[in-house]
């Protein structure tokens, strides 16, 4: 069963014809973390489907979490214009979006952020087996035979050169169920 969002307006719904998805890319040590997905057969940044009730940063979250075991803070790539009040929350603005079409019955809205590992949590990393069958750090050199996505390998590159921590040692890379390093 494909997911559907409708659009309500006062007693009228209709399906807004996508599915909206997210990403996060970690980039520590001038390694990219990405999963093995399960449905796809390739490698991806951990991620998923909105759930009822939830924003995109907090999917981003709640997505990496539970395919690496890693709880990570989402970055905005734009500052806070307004700060938080009684009647609105900044959100985290995505380093890219757009609209996938290869491996979804109904095309997906993704948008993309950039995360970092959240203070005093784990370093190694744990991969949820139901959804994915392996994690495991990338660097540029090993991005051209990676058997993923062309998106994802744009991207991956694109991270690992503009993350905010792009460059920054100060993180331990944890360990990986995959040999891939």
């Amino acid at each position: 069963m494909a997911r559907r969002i409708l659009i309500c307006d006062d007693d009228r719904s209709r399906d807004a014809g996508y599915v909206w998805i997210c990403s996060g890319y970690l980039v520590e040590n001038g390694r990219v973390l990405l999963v093995l997905h399960n449905g796809f057969g390739k490698w991806v940044p951990p991620g998923g489907h909105l759930e009822p009730g939830g924003t995109f940063a907090e999917t981003v979250a709640r997505e990496f979490a539970e395919e690496t075991g890693i709880a990570v803070e989402v970055l905005s790539t734009q500052p806070v214009i307004h700060p938080p009040d009684t009647n609105s929350t900044p959100e985290p603005v995505p380093f890219y979006v757009d609209v996938e079409r290869e491996g979804f019955r109904i095309p997906a809205i993704a948008q993309f952020y950039y995360v970092r590992r959240a203070p005093g949590r784990r370093l190694d990393v744990v991969p949820q087996l139901a959804e994915v069958s392996q994690a495991a750090w990338f660097s540029a050199d090993q991005l051209p035979a990676l058997p993923t996505f062309e998106q994802v390998r744009s991207l991956a590159a694109h991270a690992l050169i503009h993350h905010p921590d792009a460059g920054v040692t100060s993180h331990a890379v944890g360990g990986s169920s995959s040999t891939s390093a």
